[in-house]
């Protein structure tokens, strides 16, 4: 069982031309023994029926690519059997089914008016074959249409659209499952902000609180002893506090150090591929640069990059916007980064950006455009932050 498996998987494997070669020659092989069996044709008319089975695996060759010359070379070597008497037709059975393999590939190709001539093609040339047969009643030729042309192409059509269909939920279910990585990733993003925002928190309360009590033990190391103890260990108690809320968040960062590690660090460089996945993802973006592009420090290009990827976001999913449009301008002491949508202000937020630009003394402006829509404007100078 395994054997038959393995062939036919190697079978689907081949290249569709190889693939189609193979078939003809089976066919070719199948035919010609038919002939050479079993029929009672000799001489001219042995070699005039070669030739014939010939041309017809010729026409399962082209199904495929050339439909039309299939259907003529397949129905027509039918009709030249017919043509060449009795001893051919009576005694073969694979011309018919190679010419059902013929109807049925025309089906699966053909649409619109190519499916209409090559039906009209294949029901002439079919008929004809059937009248030089000598079943030249209506019902017989009724019969040999609907078997030969009409029931393979109707079921190749249905397979054609059945093919259609499965590629089209296919592709959905891929465009639901990227918008679902990216939706897990802006969630992602999101709750590394809010971690990034409490350790900011535990730093600076543990800090203030170490400060304010070695501040404390000082001032009583000299007067009062024991008070300058109880302040020592109340810094040591903080700080253990402390170190231990920071190795919590610090754990749930690091599960991604591994693969943040491996991806490049994203600058504005990156900017025409984050403007490519907005694209993809329904939102139509132009990029525009001005001034000496130049590398940058790299927390300004990361925060940079970081303003254009969140205010893009945001234009999407908040404000469902049409179009955007991303200017970036770098200046002798500043790199200005302007990012403009037409879509409705309501619901958008910068995760923690204006604090981030803040970082690098630079200035953040969010704010509803004149005429509809939305602008982000900032200004990040070059050099060292206040």
């Amino acid at each position: 069982m395994a054997a038959p498996r393995s062939l036919l998987g190697r079978l689907t494997a081949l290249p569709p031309r190889a693939l189609d070669a193979l078939i003809a020659l089976a066919v070719l092989a199948e035919t010609a023994l038919e002939v050479l069996l079993w029929s009672p044709l000799e001489g001219s008319r042995l070699l005039a029926g070669l030739g014939i089975v010939t041309l017809l695996s010729i026409g399962v060759f082209l199904r495929r690519t050339s439909p039309f010359a299939a259907i003529g070379l397949s129905a027509g070597s039918l009709l030249l059997a017919d043509r060449l008497g009795p001893e051919m037709v009576e005694y073969m059975a694979g011309p018919y089914f190679a010419t059902l393999l013929v109807t049925y590939t025309a089906g699966t190709r053909l649409a619109g008016r190519r499916l209409i001539a090559g039906f009209l093609l294949a029901t002439a040339l079919i008929g004809g074959a059937a009248i030089a047969r000598g079943d030249d009643t209506l019902p017989n030729i009724i019969f040999s249409v609907t078997f030969a042309v009409v029931g393979p192409m109707i079921f190749g059509q249905l397979m054609s659209n059945r093919a259609g269909l499965n590629r089209a939920l296919g592709e959905k279910a891929r465009r639901a499952e990227a918008e679902q990585r990216e939706q897990a990733g802006s969630a992602a993003l999101e709750e590394r902000t809010r971690i990034a925002g409490e350790l900011h928190d535990v730093v600076a309360h543990a800090l203030s609180a170490m400060t304010i009590q070695a501040s404390a033990a000082r001032r009583f190391s000299e007067r009062d002893p024991a008070l300058a103890r109880d302040a020592f260990s109340a810094v040591e108690q903080t700080g253990r506090e402390a170190l231990a809320e920071l190795r919590r968040l610090l754990g749930v960062l690091r599960k991604e150090d591994e693969e943040l590690a491996l991806a490049p660090q994203p600058s504005l460089a990156h900017v025409d591929a984050l403007a490519r996945r907005a694209r993809t993802a329904g939102l139509p973006v132009r990029v525009s640069v001005s001034g000496a592009v130049r590398a940058l420090p790299a927390g300004v290009d990361l925060t940079a990059y970081r303003l254009v990827q969140e205010a893009l976001g945001g234009a999407r999913d908040a404000g469902h916007a049409g179009h955007a449009e991303v200017s970036i301008a770098y200046g002798d002491a500043d790199v200005r980064v302007d990012v403009a949508d037409d879509g409705a202000p309501n619901g958008r937020r910068l995760l923690g950006m204006r604090e981030r630009v803040a970082v690098y003394g630079g200035e953040l402006a969010a704010a509803p455009v004149a005429g509809g829509g939305w602008r982000v404007s900032a200004r990040l100078p070059l050099g060292t932050a206040p």
